[in-house]
Parts: structure tokens; C-alpha cells; sequence
């Protein structure tokens, strides 16, 4: 293929052609340019499906190359994640929020770990997918794949160490029902969790498609990801009982008036607020799946409808401007 036609299929989404010719033995293939908008090609995109995985279990590999606990930091980090900000639970007075269900108070390492574990799976997406692009320049100007596949590899690299860290999470359940014998159990809602699963992903993909697109454009957003992520675990109510947002009804000294299954009346309640946080609705979500707390309805419409347009819009602008990415990455 000459040096024109490589250019061409670093720079552009393909129309292929191919040629046969009377007097060779192979056929060749020509990649045009298209004109205009570029939609997203499904056909494509299924019959590069091994590429997919392939790059997936490249991540995978690079991700925790000599390393010297390797895979095994999938387990660490949300475990050390959980002890300190147990700890700074206990001196904050949060594990005293939370709220009660039928009289069982949850086991508060449990109530962090359900919140940390979509929201490990987010912090990749925003981190890991909104720096792809950048990271893999020489994929974008050397040869031609789907570039989507770029930051859908990294969401999917992330879907290992989000499987592993569940089979942490169910085996600390389990050690909780056994201390507890039987008295803290998990919630029958659990089997809502692969909806919201499908929700998270959603919102991972679009997150990552509009960041990576945006980081080739915008080379500040480099330095700004990693303080999103900072700054958004606090914003998600990740770490904390989102009853902070609450104000209980007190009696005339001070104390708190509880309902029958020992939660607080509250007087004004402001976690509605949470619902302009697409991923609020979905970190919530998994404690009212999993800890069998009232369901935050607003909240989750919420991370319904601004997932679903953060998805599109992401799809819509990494093709808007995927033309354009082997030429200023």
C-alpha cells in the first residue's frame, strides 16, 4: 500500500474498497476518506470484536506488569480503601448516620465497601478512559483500528478488577453474617444490582468517550482528571451517609426523635440535591441494592437520564472530532 493510503487510514474512518486486477495474484485495498458527519460503524465494531478483547487483556497486563503483587492489587486497594476511611468514619461521627434497616444497624467497612465499589469502577473510567487516547498515540498514528476501542478496552480492563473486588465484598458479607449470626443480612433488592451494573457501565463509557476525546483536544484536562476524581468521591457521597444532608427533628434536650425501626425524623431532607451527579443515583443505588436502604427514586432517574445523555453526547463527540486525532495526538 503506498505512503498515501497509510495516511489516509491514520486520519480518517475507512471506506474500503478492494481491487483485483487480471494481471496479480492478490488483491489490494484502498481506504478512502468520508465526507462529512462519520457515524459509528456497528459493523465494524462487532467484526473487530477479538481486537477488543485483545486490547482488553493488554491493559490488563500492562496495568500490573511487574508488579510485584500483580493482579492482587484489585483486592488491596479497596480493602485499604475501606479500612481508612472507616477510620476516619468512627472520628467523624458518619458511621452514627447511616441509616437502620429494621432495627439492624449495618456493619459500617460493609456500608463503605458498597459505595466503593462502583465507585472504583467510575474513578477508571474517568481516569484510566479520559487519558486512552493520549497514552496510545502511536496506535492512532501508525495504524487504523476503531478508535473507540481505545477507552472501551480501559472500561474493560476495569470490569476485571471490578469482578474481583466483588468476590471480596461477598466474602466480607459472609463474614458479617456469621459475627452478626444471622442478624445483619444483605437485601433481597440485591437482584437489581445487574440493572444498575448496566447503568454504571453506561455512564463509564460515555465518561470515558468524552474525556478522551476531549484530553486530544485540550491537553489541560491532563492535570484537571485526576482532581475530578478527588474531588467527586466527596460530591458522590462515596465515603459518607448522605443522612448529612438531612436535618432531624430534635426534642426540647437535644435529642434526636427516631421512627419504630430507629431512624431519625428528619425536618428537612436535601438529597434530592445528588440528583445532578450522574453517578450519585448509581452509587446509592448499589446500597439500597445490597444494605436493603429506601430507595433514593430522584436520585436514580437522576443518573438515568444523565447517564443516557452523557453517552450519547460522548459517542457524539469522540466521532465528531476522531478525524482529527492522529493529526495533534
Amino acid at each position: 500500500m503506498s505512503e498515501a493510503s497509510m495516511s489516509l487510514s491514520a486520519t480518517n474512518s475507512p471506506v474500503s474498497s478492494t481491487i483485483g486486477t487480471p494481471d496479480r495474484d492478490y488483491e489490494e485495498t484502498i481506504i478512502r476518506p468520508k465526507q462529512g458527519w462519520i457515524g459509528v460503524d456497528w459493523r465494524e465494531l462487532i467484526s473487530h470484536r477479538e481486537l477488543l478483547l485483545f486490547l482488553v487483556w493488554r491493559d490488563v497486563k500492562v496495568k500490573y506488569k511487574q508488579a510485584i503483587f500483580g493482579a492482587a492489587w484489585a483486592i488491596v486497594v479497596p480493602l485499604v480503601s475501606v479500612l481508612i476511611y472507616t477510620i476516619i468514619g468512627k472520628f467523624a461521627g458518619f458511621a452514627n448516620r447511616t441509616v437502620t434497616v429494621n432495627g439492624v444497624p449495618t456493619p459500617y467497612p460493609v456500608y463503605i465497601y458498597a459505595g466503593l465499589l462502583p465507585w472504583l469502577f467510575l474513578q477508571t473510567a474517568i481516569n484510566g478512559g479520559g487519558l486512552s487516547l493520549v497514552n496510545n498515540q502511536p496506535l492512532l498514528s501508525k495504524i487504523y483500528l476503531p478508535r473507540l476501542f481505545i477507552p472501551t478496552a480501559m472500561i474493560g480492563s476495569a470490569c476485571v478488577d471490578f469482578f474481583m473486588s466483588s468476590i471480596v465484598f461477598t466474602l466480607m458479607i459472609l463474614y458479617y453474617v456469621v459475627q452478626t449470626q444471622g442478624t445483619f443480612t444483605p437485601s433481597w433488592q440485591i437482584v437489581f444490582i445487574p440493572g444498575l451494573i448496566a447503568l454504571m457501565m453506561i455512564g463509564a463509557l460515555g465518561t470515558a468517550y468524552l474525556l478522551s476525546a476531549l484530553t486530544v483536544m485540550f491537553r489541560d484536562l491532563r492535570f484537571i482528571i485526576p482532581f475530578i476524581t478527588q474531588l467527586g468521591i466527596w460530591l458522590t457521597a462515596v465515603v459518607y451517609p448522605q443522612t448529612i444532608f438531612t436535618v432531624p427533628q430534635k426534642t426540647a434536650d437535644g435529642q434526636i426523635v427516631r421512627d419504630i425501626h430507629g431512624n431519625a425524623v428528619l425536618v428537612a431532607d436535601y438529597r434530592d440535591w445528588l440528583a445532578l451527579n450522574p453517578f450519585a443515583g448509581i452509587v446509592q443505588g448499589f446500597r439500597s441494592a445490597i444494605l436493603g436502604e429506601p430507595w433514593q427514586w430522584t436520585q436514580l432517574i437522576g443518573s438515568i437520564v444523565l447517564c443516557s445523555l452523557l453517552f450519547v453526547l460522548g459517542l457524539f463527540y469522540f466521532k465528531r472530532v476522531e478525524r482529527r486525532f492522529a493529526d495533534i495526538a
